[in-house]
Parts: C-alpha cells; sequence; structure tokens
C-alpha cells in the first residue's frame, strides 16, 4: 500500500494469529487475550509462541487454563513457561484420542 508516495505495509491483523491459535473456541480466545495483558516484557506473546511449539491449541488451552490451573494467569504463564509436563500429560488426557497430541517442544517445526 502506499500513502502520500511513501510505501507502507500492510497493517497486522491481531485476529488473523488469535483465531489461528484458539481455533474459534471463546475460552482459549480470551486466555489467549489475558496472556497478552500479562506481556511485561514479551512474555505473554513468548508464551503464546511456547504453546505453539507444544502443539497446544483450541480447546486444549482452555483445558490447561481451567482443569490444570484453576483459572489462575499467572499460574498457566509460569507453567508454560517451564514447559509442565503435568499441564501436558492434562491436556493430552482431557483432549481425547482424536485432537493432536500436546508435547513439550518441537511441534511448530514439525508443521
Amino acid at each position: 500500500m502506499t500513502i502520500n508516495g511513501t510505501k507502507q505495509r500492510d497493517r497486522l491483523d491481531i485476529t488473523d494469529w488469535a483465531m489461528c491459535m484458539s481455533e474459534g473456541n471463546p475460552g482459549a480466545l480470551s486466555v489467549l487475550l489475558q496472556l497478552m495483558e500479562l506481556d511485561a516484557d514479551g512474555a505473554g506473546l513468548m508464551a503464546i509462541l511456547h504453546l505453539d511449539d507444544m502443539n497446544i491449541r483450541g480447546s486444549q488451552i482452555w483445558i490447561a487454563y481451567k482443569d490444570h490451573c484453576d483459572q489462575n494467569i499467572e499460574v498457566l504463564a509460569e507453567k508454560i513457561r517451564n514447559r509442565d509436563k503435568e499441564m501436558i500429560a492434562t491436556v493430552n488426557r482431557k483432549s481425547g484420542p482424536d485432537y493432536p497430541i500436546a508435547v513439550e517442544h518441537g511441534a511448530s517445526y514439525e508443521r
């Protein structure tokens, strides 16, 4: 796009990443936005990137937040940062067999 003769980049649409990560799940979207509000030094964005690398999206985000972290966003952020094995196990157990599995790391390289 060009404005006043100067080439400009298109605006980043925040809903693209949020809709992709939440997979349309409203609870997951709420959690992602809460994580972004924690963004003291990029911590919220890093947590979201960690979730992607752990293959945790959609309802799995909600499961991690609600069932494993008792709806405490700070606890969730810490569990994500530490790539907590128990949280991953909870997500996998409660997601069901037809849902992609959560892993400790490396899922973003598989895509």
